[in-house]
């Protein structure tokens, strides 16, 4: 009986020798919020101007091509220039360029809110399909259109 108490002691013994806790790995890191794609190649139609609604029947576009081309009708003018979408989605506009139609003053209006949204470096995000573009110009809801 001796015999098997200790080759009891000693199996046992060498249990406790293995349930000592393993060194903890780092606890997995949280991965960095993913970056959206800008979306190149799709035409978007304004539905709201700085927090307002626009009339649907009001044509004002914004598209931005794998050339990095941005373009669209901007209510009364055709306009065009250069965009970029940057880091942390944000939008590099260049200069613009439009024709020169004159149109009323409730649209020139409008025109003139939407071109400024567009100016310096905006933050855009897409909510709901929506492509969103907010900067110190003012701040643009454009939807998905044909």
């Amino acid at each position: 009986m001796r015999k098997w108490l200790w080759a009891l002691t000693v199996v046992l013994a060498g249990t406790s020798a293995l349930a000592k806790p393993l060194p903890q790995e780092d606890a997995p890191k949280p991965l960095p919020p993913m970056q959206k794609n800008f979306p190149l190649d799709e035409t978007f139609s304004l539905r709201e101007l700085n927090g307002k609604p626009v009339d649907s029947t009001l044509d004002v576009s914004f598209k931005l091509d794998s050339s990095f081309r941005a373009s669209g009708f901007s209510g009364c003018n055709s306009w065009s220039g250069t965009a970029y979408p940057q880091a942390n989605q944000h939008l590099l506009v260049g200069g613009l360029v439009m024709t020169k139609k004159a149109c009323d003053k409730a649209n020139e209006a409008i025109q003139n809110s939407f071109l400024r949204a567009l100016q310096g470096t905006p933050a855009w995000d897409l909510v709901n399909g929506d492509l969103v573009i907010k900067g110190p110009g003012g701040a643009i809801r454009l939807a998905r259109s044909l």
